[in-house]
Formats: C-alpha cells, structure tokens, sequence
C-alpha cells in the first residue's frame, strides 16, 4: 500500500497537465505575435536573397530611369553579350512622348538589324502589357554609344513611370 501511494501522487500531479493538454488551442495572442515575427523574419531572408541574385544576374532587358539618367546592364534577346541602355531624355510629342535612349556597346563588334521592344507603364506589371516596336536603322558601332529615339504615341506622362528596352540583333561584324 506504501508503494501505491507515491504513484498515485504522482499520477494525481500529472492529471492537470494532461487536462490542459487535451484542451482545445485557443489563438493566444502571444503565439500570433510570435508567427508574423517568424513570418516578417522570413519576408526579409528573402529580400535580401532576391537583391543577392539581382546584383549577380544580367537581366535580357534595360530598366530606364530618365530622372538620374543612370545606365543599366542587359542582354541582347540572343546571345549573352553585355550591352548598356540609358534614358537620356524624355520629352513631349503630338499626343504622347518622345524617348531618346543612349546604347552603349563595348565590344569591339558592331551589330546591325537590331530590332526590339520598348515597355513603358505605371509600374513594372503595367509596363508588361504596354510596349512599342523598337527598330533601329543604324547599327550599334563598337566601342560607342548609339542614340535610340523611341516615339510613344499616344501616351500620358503617368505612364511612364517604368520604362524597359529589350534589343536583338540580327547580324555582328567585327571592327578593322
């Protein structure tokens, strides 16, 4: 009788956890709290992932910002030569607008027949629907910057906010 009864103070001391196990869980705000910390935590890892992959990779298209006028690096549609693209002036024209892009090629071969797309929107998912045919009748010379006049018509200053160029070139010959 002695050696039950140290059992079943111990069995009597573990009823209440057992109880407050077999509860149903109840959304305690602590826990909630604790899930978006952990959420927000992950959000950021992949931010900073995404801006990790973003400064390692060239993307097949340019990201015009006519405001600073700054270059960025893209990829002929084929191949994987890296070309320059910048927006060096935006400016009214008829019922849209007018845009000079500066291409910069530094290799030592010059491309001809380059044909391509330019997007333009509010924001990058507007730009996806909105494009003009880009064509160029001279060819991007080595070692140089070749102007690109792109005419939007008809077009709203709101809708270019977002401005993207895609290029390919049909033929390359190399400089003498």
């Amino acid at each position: 009788m002695l050696r039950i009864l140290p059992v079943a103070a111990l069995l009597s001391s573990l009823l209440p956890a057992v109880a407050v196990a077999q509860q149903p869980r109840q959304n305690n705000p602590g826990t909630q709290a604790s899930v978006t910390d952990d959420h927000e935590r992950r959000i950021k890892l992949l931010e900073a992932q995404v801006r990790s992959l973003q400064t390692r990779t060239t993307y097949r298209y340019a990201a015009l910002d006519c405001n600073t006028g700054k270059y960025d690096e893209f990829l002929f549609l084929s191949g994987n030569l890296v070309f320059l693209a910048s927006c060096t002036k935006i400016e009214p024209y008829l019922e849209g607008h007018r845009v000079t892009i500066s291409v910069g090629n530094p290799h030592f071969f010059n491309f001809s027949n380059v044909k391509g797309t330019h997007s333009y929107g509010k924001d990058w998912a507007d730009a996806i629907e909105r494009n003009v045919e880009v064509s160029m009748t001279d060819s991007i010379r080595a070692g140089s910057w070749t102007t690109v006049t792109v005419i939007i018509n008809p077009s709203k200053p709101e809708q270019l906010r977002y401005l993207g160029l895609e290029l390919n070139a049909q033929s390359a010959s190399a400089t003498r």
